[in-house]
C-alpha cells in the first residue's frame, strides 16, 4: 500500500459495492480521512444504483477503531478537540440511510469505533474466530459512534456496563448469542458470505426493502439523534482532559 493507494477501496461484484477499509498495515484504524472518503463512496451506491453494500477491511482485519496516532481533534471550534467523533456520527447516519441493504463482514475483529461502524449496518456477517471490543475507558476516553447507547439498548445496562466499562473481548459465538452477530462462518470467507447474503436480499422488491430499512431505522432514530450531542460533548471532554493530562506529564 502506498500514500496514494484510497483509504476507502471499492470493488464491484454484480451489482454489489464491496467496500474496503483500506489501511491494512494500521488494521484499519480510523482517521479523520477515511470517514470522508466512506461518505463519498455511499454516496456513489446511490448515484450508481448499486443493489447492496459490503463493507469489509482490507486485509485479515476488519477494524482496530478511532486512529490513536492521529487524534480525534480537528480545527479550532469548540468542538474541535472531537470533531473526528461528530464526523463519525454523521457518516454512520448516512450509512443506515442507504436504501439498499448493508451487511458488515467482520474478519479479525472490530474495536471500539469499528465496532460502532459494524453495528450500523443492517447484517453483521462475522468470522468464528473474530472478536468485538470497546476498550474506551483503558484509553482514557468515551464510547463514541453511538455504541453506548445502542449496547444499553440491545443488551441492558449491566451487560452493556461490562463490556463498556472494562473493555473485554466478546467473542463471535458470544456476540451471536447475544443478537449483535446475524450469521457466523469460516475465518475467510466473511466477505463471501456476505455477498450471497446481499445478492439474495437484492432479489426482493426494492421498494419493499428501502420501506422495511426506514420503518427499522425510524425506531432508533429520534432516541439516537438525541444521544449524539451528549455524546460530542462527552468526547470533547475527555480528549481535552487527555490533552491537559499530556501537557502536565511534558511539563514535568
Amino acid at each position: 500500500m502506498t500514500a496514494n493507494d484510497p483509504l476507502i477501496r471499492r470493488e464491484d461484484q454484480d451489482g454489489i459495492a464491496v467496500l474496503f477499509l483500506n489501511r491494512p498495515h494500521q488494521r484499519n484504524a480510523l482517521c479523520y480521512e477515511t470517514w470522508t472518503e466512506l461518505s463519498i463512496a455511499l454516496g456513489g451506491v446511490v448515484a450508481y444504483g448499486d443493489r447492496g453494500v459490503v463493507l469489509a477491511g482490507a486485509g485479515d482485519f476488519f477494524s482496530a477503531g478511532g486512529d490513536l496516532k492521529t487524534g480525534p481533534a480537528r480545527g479550532s471550534g469548540p468542538l474541535g478537540p472531537a470533531a473526528r467523533v461528530e464526523h463519525a456520527q454523521r457518516v454512520m447516519e448516512q450509512l443506515k440511510a442507504v436504501p439498499v441493504p448493508t451487511i458488515a463482514a467482520v474478519e479479525g475483529a472490530a474495536v471500539g469505533l469499528g465496532w460502532s461502524l459494524a453495528l450500523s449496518c443492517d447484517l453483521v456477517v462475522c468470522a468464528s474466530d473474530a472478536f468485538f471490543a470497546a476498550p474506551f475507558v483503558a484509553r482514557a476516553v468515551v464510547p463514541d459512534g453511538g455504541l453506548a447507547w445502542r449496547l444499553t439498548q440491545q443488551l441492558g445496562r449491566n451487560r452493556a456496563a461490562s463490556l463498556l466499562l472494562r473493555g473485554t473481548r466478546l467473542p463471535a459465538s458470544q456476540a451471536e448469542q447475544l443478537g449483535l452477530v446475524t450469521e457466523i462462518v469460516e475465518p475467510g470467507s466473511a466477505v463471501s458470505r456476505a455477498l450471497a447474503i446481499a445478492d439474495e436480499l437484492s432479489r426482493a422488491d426494492a421498494g419493499a426493502v428501502e420501506m422495511t430499512k426506514r420503518l427499522i431505522n425510524s425506531a432508533e432514530s429520534a432516541q439516537l439523534a438525541a444521544f449524539h450531542p451528549l455524546e460530542l460533548a462527552m468526547a470533547t471532554v475527555a480528549q481535552q482532559r487527555s490533552a491537559a493530562a499530556e501537557g502536565r506529564a511534558g511539563y514535568s
